[in-house]
């Protein structure tokens, strides 16, 4: 009787080991998260309101909009400032007007006040 035993529990594990390798061990699939461009519909077309709009790639803006804004300064640099070709922008305004009625100041404005 003791040898039938042995046999079942071995025949049980070999069974067991079985299908756990035939229902619980997947074949791994390589999935590589891959970006799609979106087209800009999750970035706010004008982010500080009418007359604002998000600078596109390489700080390229709207046709005609002169005045470049940098969120991390709060600064605007219009055609007059000396930083204006240096400075890439995150935000375009289309008058200076605007870009102070967002919050923006202008660029030579911490001079102004020394």
């Amino acid at each position: 009787m003791h040898g039938v035993n042995c046999w079942l529990m071995g025949l049980s594990f070999l069974l067991g080991l079985t299908l756990t390798f035939a229902f619980a061990i997947w074949r791994v699939k390589r999935e590589v998260p891959t970006s799609t461009p979106s087209g800009g519909a999750a970035v706010a077309a004008a982010p500080y309101g009418d007359g604002s709009a998000r600078a596109g790639g390489g700080g390229s803006g709207p046709a005609g909009w002169t005045i470049k804004g940098n969120e991390d300064s709060m600064l605007y640099h219009g055609l007059d400032s000396p930083s204006y070709e240096a400075t890439i922008a995150e935000v375009w305004f289309k008058d200076e007007q605007t870009a102070a009625a967002a919050g923006f100041q202008r660029w030579d404005s911490r001079r102004e006040q020394t």
